[in-house]
């Protein structure tokens, strides 16, 4: 059984090199998977064997465009590790991207994710192959130390019924959206009385700044949407509008996953109620 990791992540290649033939694109070895969460809209298909599989992953968020596209793997190494490379679908123009890569010790797994922004995503909806090239090695936490990763080269992968994919976590989405209502604080939201309230102003401190950002002296803003549960609890957090550094994405949903303390939402019957909020972190150097 695949587990979903409930962070940001990013995607794994192999070699692929100047003016050589391109990778031939792996085909998958079962179909879509899709999983109708309590939170979340999760589709995977296995482009591995059942001892050893390599799992494509797409995660749809319940309010907004954007896509998560990922690959997880068997993998024993857990250090974090932002790449930037590129996603081509079928000959189209590369699309610059940046990758965060982690391992999750308990599941015995490693993952490559990449946000993608949403007016990319109706050419992943046409996609009959889907090639993600690495252009460097990266920057990993060592220690106290950084150093340069190992992530380099190319992967493809064939893919099938993509439009219909799409359609169908599209479903998966306006369910959660019936569930986990969407509260505006200038525009309040139907089926709530009152939003879920938070003070995040003391959340979020220079400490937190990724350091691979940092190095590479990278800024952005990021918009995520999340879920809270009838206890204040974050259900889920999705970035909806990426700032295009996967590091930033990232810490953004982990500081408010880790941290972040609400009331609840009440409903018009008076009681705690699931309920959507948006958020937008501005992460700048001085």
């Amino acid at each position: 059984m695949f587990h979903w990791p409930l962070a940001l992540a990013a995607l794994a290649c192999s070699a692929a090199a100047g003016a050589a033939a391109p990778e031939p694109a792996m085909p998958p070895t079962s179909k879509w998977v899709v999983n109708f969460a309590d939170a979340q809209c999760v589709a995977t298909r296995n482009y591995g064997t059942e001892a050893d599989p390599l799992y494509l992953v797409l995660k749809a968020p319940a309010i907004g465009d954007t896509i998560q596209l990922g690959f997880v793997r068997k993998g024993a190494r857990l250090d974090a590790n932002q790449v930037n490379g590129e996603l081509i679908f079928d000959e189209a123009s590369p699309l610059k991207a940046s990758f965060l890569e982690f391992g999750v010790k308990s599941m015995g797994q490693r993952a490559r994710f990449v946000n993608l922004a949403a007016r990319d995503v109706p050419a992943l909806r046409q996609a009959k192959t889907i090639r993600v090239r690495i252009r460097e090695k990266g920057i990993e936490r060592l220690g106290t130390r950084f150093g340069m990763g190992q992530a380099s080269g190319e992967e493809a992968f064939a893919v099938t019924q993509m439009s219909a994919l799409l359609a169908t976590l599209g479903t998966c989405a306006a369910d959660l959206r019936r569930i986990w209502r969407a509260w505006d604080d200038e525009k309040g939201g139907e089926g709530l009385k009152q939003g879920p309230s938070a003070n995040l102003s003391q959340l979020f401190s220079g400490d937190d700044y990724p350091g691979v950002a940092a190095l590479k002296g990278q800024q952005g803003r990021v918009s995520m949407v999340i879920l809270v549960d009838e206890q204040g609890k974050v259900a889920d957090c999705t970035v909806i509008d990426t700032s295009g550094v996967a590091s930033l994405d990232a810490q953004s949903c982990s500081v408010i996953k880790l941290g972040a303390k609400y009331q609840p939402a009440i409903g018009l019957d008076g009681k705690p109620a699931k309920s959507a909020v948006f958020q937008r972190i501005s992460w700048k150097m001085f």
